[in-house]
């Protein structure tokens, strides 16, 4: 198997970008593009991770719900943090808990 095909198993920024998108529309935030999703490729064989960057104005009630669905505290003031595989899972299949 390939690098670029063993990719195409793991959820892509976009798909997840637009996910957090919907959530900043359900939260009432209007900006276009409230979130930059980069795929960080992770030397070893081992699944990718992800760099959110939050660009809305609104980042404190969005860090606040992100930290609800992935069950951890996301740091006060941060506008950038990273995923794993299993957290960009979650959020890309919508998951509620």
């Amino acid at each position: 198997m390939d690098d670029s095909s063993r990719f195409v198993q793991y959820p892509q920024a976009f798909a997840l970008e637009e996910r957090l998108k919907r959530l900043a529309v359900e939260l009432g935030d209007a900006t276009s593009k409230p979130f930059r999703v980069d795929m960080i490729r992770v030397h070893g064989g081992k699944p990718p991770m992800y760099c959110v960057v939050i660009r809305s104005s609104a980042k404190e009630l969005l860090r606040d719900r992100l930290g609800q669905l992935l069950n951890r505290h996301l740091t006060c003031g941060s506008s950038s943090f990273m995923l794993k595989l299993d957290e960009a899972e979650l959020i890309v299949a919508g998951t509620q808990q």
